[in-house]
């Protein structure tokens, strides 16, 4: 069985200065089939790529992209094509302790994605409700039939401390403990 430990998204960026600020399900499918190659991914057999397809109910191979290597060259090169739109992974960029992810964030602007009559952004309260159409649950697979070290790692991974390594981290811990506090 999957243990689900962590929550991440494919994000739609386009440069800072782009006057875009949204994109709809039915324009990343139009790009798709589009022969302007409009929507650059990090890779021909990328996660996001395949995440993006099996999200269109389609096959990668019958899709249309550009391709820049990589999640940090690609935000890196972006402004070199400022018609196009990047397709990364949100970790990429959400590492709230790290400056090199902070400057890439920075350098781009995160398209919010409208599903019917509602835009939604790739925030912590839309991952955690999956509300953001591009949402991805993250989880481990083990064969052991025993507690060994995968499954040890698995139940450490999902306890309230390696939560809190999976949100330093840039992903939306799966597993949200409340936290009270008593004041007297």
């Amino acid at each position: 069985l999957p243990a689900k430990f962590a929550a991440d998204a494919v994000v739609f960026i386009v440069p800072k200065n782009s006057p875009k600020e949204t994109i709809t399900i039915d324009e990343i499918r139009n790009e798709l089939n589009n022969d302007k190659k409009n929507i650059i991914f990090d890779g021909t057999n990328s996660s996001n790529l395949n995440f993006v397809a099996q999200k269109l109910n389609t096959k990668p191979d019958q899709l249309r992209f550009s391709i820049i290597n990589g999640n940090k060259n690609l935000i890196e090169q972006l402004n070199a094509f400022p018609d196009k739109i990047g397709v990364i992974s949100l970790n990429t960029i959400s590492r709230p302790y790290d400056l090199e992810s902070e400057n890439l964030k920075n350098s781009v602007k995160i398209l919010k994605v409208v599903e019917g009559n509602k835009a939604y952004e790739p925030r912590v309260e839309n991952l955690a409700n999956m509300s953001y159409p591009f949402t991805r649950v993250l989880y481990f697979l083990t064969n052991e039939k025993y507690f060994g070290l995968g499954n040890g790692f698995i139940r450490f991974s999902c306890t309230q401390l390696g939560q809190i390594v999976v949100s330093k981290e840039g992903l939306q811990p799966y597993h949200i403990f409340k936290r009270e506090v008593q004041m007297r």
